[in-house]
């Protein structure tokens, strides 16, 4: 159990802002739902987030650096993102290049971070479906960290500025 090398699966969210938006009363249901073999993880929050989330959840505040925050990632068995507007989600992108998958609202650009070898996509606010979904990749280990890397690498900078250049030549073309 656990990426983290504990007896918890470890459910990380990950956010910097956590509000309604970014689905912060989504947590806590979530740490309603999920039993005591689950450890929630929250980053990104303040002294607003920390009040409105459970005892049982782990706060943090602050990252200090890439490589700590990698290193969250990798320890984490999913990644829960259960954001309501979300443009890219980077997030998403971070996590499965850490080799976590992502259990996501349909929310956004959040689907096509992760495809289908990268995490799963529940509908928008369905918590119980969100939960269930957790549960599935946390005890089937349904996602290999190679398939989470595979998935992320499609958005590396030099590729996607080699697709944007290709397209800006076709659209001046016609």
């Amino acid at each position: 159990m656990g990426g983290g090398g504990n007896d918890k699966y470890i459910v990380l969210f990950v956010s910097f802002g956590w509000n309604v938006y970014k689905g912060i009363d989504v947590i806590q249901k979530l740490s309603e739902l999920l039993n005591d073999s689950y450890q929630l993880v929250v980053v990104g929050t303040d002294d607003f987030a920390d009040a409105m989330l459970p005892m049982r959840v782990k706060k943090i505040h602050r990252i200090q650096n890439q490589a700590e925050l990698a290193r969250l990632y990798s320890r984490a068995d999913v990644l829960a993102n259960p954001t309501r507007e979300e443009i890219l989600g980077m997030v998403n992108i971070e996590a499965n290049a850490c080799g976590t998958p992502v259990v996501t609202f349909n929310t956004g650009g959040s689907p096509e971070c992760i495809g289908e070898q990268g995490g799963i996509v529940v509908e928008k606010d369905n918590v119980n479906e969100m939960c269930k979904a957790i549960i599935s990749v946390c005890e089937t280990k349904c996602f290999s960290k190679k398939m989470c890397v595979k998935q992320a690498a499609k958005f590396e900078q030099e590729k996607k500025y080699a697709e944007y250049i290709g397209l800006y030549n076709r659209i001046k073309e016609k």
